[in-house]
């Protein structure tokens, strides 16, 4: 996994949020998020996938995109994305996603900060993913 912080301004993702889910239920999320930017012709290159909460009963996960590229029509939920420096592990295949998020979210050499952390996954292909997790 290669390794690198950035720091970004705050930003909102929109799109489908579900509550309380199991991680198996999440590649249903994507595919219900690919139908509805097909149906209103949305184009976009970068895909979020944001771990918003942790529960007694899972998870709760948005898979979306930057709020100013959602049609308005479009029934979603959003999540803000809090300004400030990101630890970023760039991964190969989502096999790779949660070993990546205990490898950087235990990683000593950096001030861990809370804040929500979450998946980054440029182009088409799922080819080019990166894992963000907020540092000090």
């Amino acid at each position: 996994m290669q390794i690198r912080t950035q720091e970004v301004k705050d930003f909102t993702i929109s799109g489908l949020k579900i509550h309380e889910c199991k991680t198996d239920d999440i590649s249903e999320q994507w595919e219900e998020l690919a139908e509805v930017l097909e149906d209103y012709d949305v184009q976009h290159d970068v895909l979020y996938g944001v771990f918003v909460n942790l529960t007694e009963d899972g998870i709760e996960y948005l898979a979306g995109i930057k709020d100013d590229y959602m049609p308005k029509e479009v029934p979603t939920e959003s999540t803000k994305i809090a300004a400030g420096r990101y630890l970023i592990g760039k991964i190969d295949s989502i096999q790779e996603i949660d070993e990546a998020f205990r490898s950087l979210s235990s990683n000593q050499d950096y001030t861990h900060r809370p804040g929500i952390s979450f998946e980054k996954y440029k182009g088409k292909d799922l080819s080019n993913i990166e894992v963000w997790v907020p540092i000090e």
